[in-house]
């Protein structure tokens, strides 16, 4: 009965019912979106390194082993080549993975593109270093990425190739089939990337984590309202958690199932951007369906969590919600936030300089996060504050209003700024690390403390490309939090909104006011989050790498997007304001 009701509601909800849920699911879509675009990344990596361990294997024990095995580089048109040397090769044993079977000695198998190549280059190019011609292609389950350049060769017993130079070893393979050498250079690279993305995920997840809550709690006052009434009618507490949990879970549940099936499709797309020299392959970037039905799961419960979290105040006190006498109180208690985030920072980052790199990622994951949450728990005070100081000192009428506004509610005036605010923090935390790789390529300067060593130019370029995609999601985040808070911020006001134009408050005033409660605070709030994002990029590079190029660059950029998306956001919620306002329109506040 309950669901019915529920149902029914949102389905008689009326345009401003449907743009609600509609904004709650789009919010949630890009969060979903973003959130296993991260995971993907993850899970990328294992499967990669899952799929080239066959060429670090285990050494044998004394009697076991199948063949031999040395791996070289070597170089082609100006890409890197590996190649696979099998010495003597135990006909009938297990071959490696991609082929069909164990090469003899002479054979010669080829990845697909570096097949390609071979064919269009002159045989004294590539063809002309193997012993034989190209017998197979190897399949996709004994390369890195598409298009990568490997070669397998079949060799047989004291072969040159066992003494020629370079810094590679020859190792007794037992079996292909197990996880890579412990301590190889393979593994430690690996475990680098990894730990630099579990910190760059944790730099997403909380912005994504935000978005959903934020989007959840879309137009709460208008739900709030409508639970009140059926509180004062004599609906249970039962009866009137179901209503709330099932309008925003179906909206939420929706836009969680849409962000998957993005993510899904633009795999390809994601597949072709570089790391660790390479693509990947599609179903590299995408997570396996367990992730993704977790995933779907925690998102429409964070969200149903977040929408009924003011449900206590609709059971005890209904009369005072359907009067809309609603006082946010924001304490100074927040300010203990900040606090223990920099004191769990510091100890995070203690542990991570002595933990091993297995651990590192994750440990300063935790300090990141403690930074991030500190952001949004000082966030509306900070509103509260910058309110308190424009009703002060007003001398327009939209700075009064502004300024009433964010004193009357800073949590739901934070909202439109949260996504900025941590975007803001991300960009502080990326701009001296993206400086200093810039200077790391270019030989300019060697701040940046980097894991694989300041001469990897594979890692540094990597870095650089890693911190622009994080900076671009967390954006992307942003703008979609800023739009869809804004304008649910409008339909949540709207009876104060028709009340004010009714009085004679021109719709300019009215509109000339939301963009200065949303420019003020958001200066103040930007201010303390890039300088807990230069605290948080301080292990790796000093502040001051923030100031050589690329920093401000970095900065100039967020400067025009921030602007741009609270610019954007405002204009965008302007026809929504002239429609709730517009006289007539009584029915549906």
């Amino acid at each position: 009965m309950s669901l019915r009701l529920a149902l029914r509601l949102l389905r008689l909800g009326g345009r401003s019912a449907w743009t609600s849920a509609g904004l709650v699911a789009a919010g949630v879509a890009v969060a979903t979106a973003l959130l296993c675009v991260a995971l993907g990344a993850l899970h990328g990596l294992d499967a990669r390194e899952t799929r080239t361990a066959w060429r670090d294997p285990v050494p044998a024990a004394p009697g076991e082993a199948v063949t031999q095995l040395r791996t070289r580089t070597d170089a082609v048109a100006g890409r890197p080549v590996t190649e696979v040397n099998l010495i003597a090769p135990r006909a009938g044993a297990a071959p490696p993975p991609g082929l069909p079977r164990m090469p003899s000695p002479g054979e010669v198998w080829m990845s697909p593109s570096l097949t390609a190549l071979a064919a269009a280059l002159p045989p004294g190019d590539l063809a002309a270093r193997y012993p034989g011609p190209v017998t197979g292609v190897l399949g996709p389950d004994a390369l890195r990425d598409p298009d990568e350049l490997v070669a397998v060769v079949g060799r047989p017993a004291g072969d040159p190739v066992l003494t020629a130079p370079g810094t590679s070893t020859v190792v007794a393979v037992a079996a292909f089939d197990g996880p890579a050498a412990p301590g190889g250079d393979s593994a430690v690279r690996s475990e680098i990337y990894r730990q630099l993305t579990v910190v760059a995920a944790a730099l997403v997840l909380f912005p994504a984590a935000g978005l959903v809550g934020a989007s959840a709690r879309l137009s709460a006052a208008r739900r709030g309202q409508r639970l009140a009434t059926l509180r004062l009618l004599g609906a249970s507490t039962p009866r009137i958690t179901v209503v709330a949990v099932t309008e925003v879970g179906v909206a939420a549940c929706a836009g969680a199932l849409a962000g998957i099936a993005l993510e899904w499709v633009a795999a390809p797309a994601l597949a072709a951007i570089p790391l660790a020299g390479g693509g990947w392959f599609a179903a590299d970037v995408r997570p396996p369906p367990s992730t993704l039905l977790a995933v779907a799961v925690a998102v429409t419960l964070l969200a149903t969590v977040s929408a009924v979290g003011g449900l206590r105040r609709v059971v005890i006190s209904p009369l005072g919600v359907a009067r809309r006498r609603d006082p946010q109180v924001v304490r100074g208690l927040r300010l203990l936030g900040p606090v223990a985030a920099v004191v769990v920072f510091g100890v995070a980052n203690v542990y991570r300089q002595a933990s091993p790199i297995a651990v590192a990622g994750p440990v300063f994951a935790v300090g990141v996060l403690a930074l991030l949450g500190a952001v949004g728990v000082l966030g509306p005070l900070v509103v509260r504050v910058v309110g308190a100081a424009m009703t002060r000192r007003a001398r327009s009428p939209h700075r009064l209003l502004a300024g009433r506004r964010l004193l009357d509610d800073p949590k739901g005036a934070f909202r439109p700024l949260a996504g900025l605010t941590l975007a803001v923090f991300v960009a502080g935390f990326l701009a001296p690390l993206t400086s200093a790789v810039a200077g790391a390529q270019d030989g300019r300067t060697d701040v940046v403390t980097m894991p694989g060593g300041r001469g990897d130019t594979v890692l540094v370029g990597d870095l650089g490309r890693g911190a622009l995609v994080v900076l671009v999601a967390t954006f992307l985040l942003a703008a979609t939090a800023t739009a869809t808070t804004s304008a649910a911020r409008v339909l949540d006001h709207r009876h104060v909104l028709y009340l004010q134009r009714l009085a004679g408050t021109p719709t300019a005033v009215l509109d000339r006011a939301r963009r200065a409660e949303t420019l003020a605070p958001l200066l103040a709030n930007g201010t303390i989050a890039l300088a807990l994002g230069l605290l948080c990029a301080s292990p790796f590079a000093p502040a001051d790498a923030a100031l050589q190029p690329g920093g401000p660059a970095v900065f100039g950029a967020l400067l025009v997007v921030g602007t741009l998306t609270v610019l954007g956001a405002t204009a965008a919620a302007r026809p929504l304001l002239a429609s709730v306002t517009e006289p007539g329109r009584e029915r549906d506040r």
